[in-house]
């Protein structure tokens, strides 16, 4: 054989073998049964009006490049999408093509010219348009990139690595641009945050040397001179067990912060001086697992989230919650407590959420106040992510007692009693509480505890598409979409649709380097 002609071969064979694996994927009943429009091999799925179920039909360009007949040439793989799926049948035919029936033998027929082209020049097509999405270039740090985040507005960017150091971006035009990079702990760094926009451009990091540092840009200094971020604050761990959490919370110029070490000690701090970030107080503390502490060598998963608007749900504040109350997500192994603060600026727990059968990874919480209740969505090791409403039963004696199988009693996190071990700590429990009834009537704790609330919680919905742990879980900013990311190297889109319940909206699949 000629050397063109067996590179010409080669070349076929390795897009033959390409071709094999799309139609194998395509004949899966599980890929059948969540066919959605952005799975389509279609121009039309490109556009954002193919997006929706109910928009019309297959464009003719698209069914032109099946031929004419393609839309009587349904095979039988698709009843399942017409059951379930059945006002986009029309947009099921672009598939039809691509999924042939075999022969009465059993042998497998050979694949017709025409869709061979069309899987190579749509398949193909649409995973470059997938990629043209996102944006690479190369960060410059010498090991693992572990954490990202973006300020407020998008604009700005700061990669946190197992290198110790910090690199802040920002993006001009469509690239983004260093702008400074410096050695900021003497271990990796597991979390980085940017603070809010009130209060200038402040980072927050913690890393594997048990130290929380503050950053904040001097624009007077020249970029890249390795002086432009100043450490303002400098944060040890209580316990010498490192963080492995950090989060902000801003209500216009004011600000706190919230952490958790690897050993579960949860720790609020706010601003001496709400004009200055330098000098922080810890106004509460509470070990979250107390009861059932990790051993040493146990995988742990814990992380801290603050519900970012100013405002709490507009229920929660008719039922007596302080407007400017703050809302806390705690992620301890397998369960998340929530806590918020009365009108005293005491903290106590309002709900948990259960059901997770692994730990935790992340938690995220879901803009949209007005809707009248809270949404958070969890990221568990078990494969799943898992969505969560909160809502807040009416105040009235008859309704507080139909609904205890679903409340949670109030528990108060402790404020730091000076000369004492903080790891003695039992339980966060607050002095007063202590000395309160160890049965309360909970009808009256609104009256005993100004501010306090009884919250309910409901699991709405379990989504386990993902083929492995589940990392991040991200709501988009009006609550309406979740992003998520797991082992199975995709990166998936879920969209809410009716009572509660969440349904696939899109997949990308990340490829990786061989």
């Amino acid at each position: 054989m000629a050397p063109d002609q067996h590179a010409q071969h080669h070349q076929h064979d390795r897009i033959q073998d390409a071709l094999d694996q799309v139609t194998r994927r395509l004949v899966r009943p599980a890929f059948l049964c969540n066919l959605t429009p952005s799975r389509l091999p279609s121009q039309a799925a490109s556009s954002d009006s193919s997006l929706s179920p109910r928009s019309p039909g297959p464009t003719h360009e698209a069914r032109s490049l099946f031929g004419p007949h393609a839309s009587h040439r349904r095979p039988s793989h698709l009843n399942q999408v017409a059951v379930i799926w059945d006002d986009a049948l029309e947009k099921a035919d672009l598939v039809a093509p691509l999924i042939l029936e075999p022969y009465a033998d059993g042998s497998a027929p050979s694949v017709e010219p025409v869709v061979r082209k069309s899987l190579e020049s749509h398949f193909v097509g649409a995973r470059k348009m997938a990629s043209d999405r996102f944006q690479t270039f190369s960060h410059g740090h010498q090991d693992l990139v572990l954490a990202v985040d973006f300020n407020y507005f998008g604009t700005r960017m700061v990669t946190a690595s197992s290198d110790h150091r910090l690199k802040v971006w920002d993006k001009k035009d469509d690239s983004w641009s260093l702008v400074e990079s410096w050695k900021a702990h003497d271990a990796e760094i597991v979390d980085v945050k940017w603070n809010g926009p009130f209060m200038g451009e402040v980072i927050g990091s913690i890393g594997e040397d048990g130290r929380c540092k503050l950053w904040q840009e001097d624009v007077t200094e020249v970029p890249m001179s390795g002086n432009r971020f100043k450490l303002i604050t400098n944060l040890g761990s209580q316990t010498n067990a490192p963080f492995m959490s950090l989060d902000f919370k801003n209500i216009m110029q004011e600000t706190w912060l919230a952490l958790i070490t690897r050993d579960g000690l949860l720790t609020v701090y706010e601003p001496i001086d709400q004009s200055s970030l330098n000098e922080w107080d810890l106004i509460a503390e509470h070990w979250v697992c107390a009861s059932n502490p990790p051993e040493r060598q146990e995988e742990v998963g814990f992380k801290v989230v603050f519900h970012k608007e100013k405002l709490p749900c507009w229920t929660a504040i008719m039922a007596g919650l302080d407007r400017k109350s703050l809302s806390l997500a705690v992620a301890a192994m397998n369960t998340v407590l929530i806590f918020r603060t009365d009108k005293t600026k005491r903290f106590f727990k309002a709900a948990e959420l259960k059901g997770a059968r692994q730990i935790i990874r992340d938690v995220a919480w879901a803009n949209g106040s007005m809707r009248g209740h809270d949404v958070l969505a969890t990221a568990s090791k078990d494969g799943a992510i898992r969505i969560y409403e909160v809502s807040t039963p009416r105040s009235d004696k008859s309704t507080t007692a139909g609904n205890s199988s679903g409340s949670t009693a109030t528990e108060t996190i402790s404020s730091p009693q000076p000369g004492k071990s903080r790891k003695n700590t039992a339980s966060g429990i607050g002095a007063g509480l202590a000395a309160a009834s160890k049965a309360p009537d909970h009808t009256q704790d609104n009256e005993q505890y100004p501010g306090r609330i009884r919250q309910v919680t409901k699991l709405v919905d379990e989504l386990t598409n993902h083929h492995g742990a589940v990392w991040r879980v991200a709501f988009s900013q009006m609550g309406d979409l979740l992003v998520s990311t797991g082992d199975d190297a995709s990166i998936r889109t879920w969209k809410k649709v009716v009572n509660g319940h969440w349904a696939e909206y899109a997949e990308i699949e990340t490829a990786r380097e061989q």
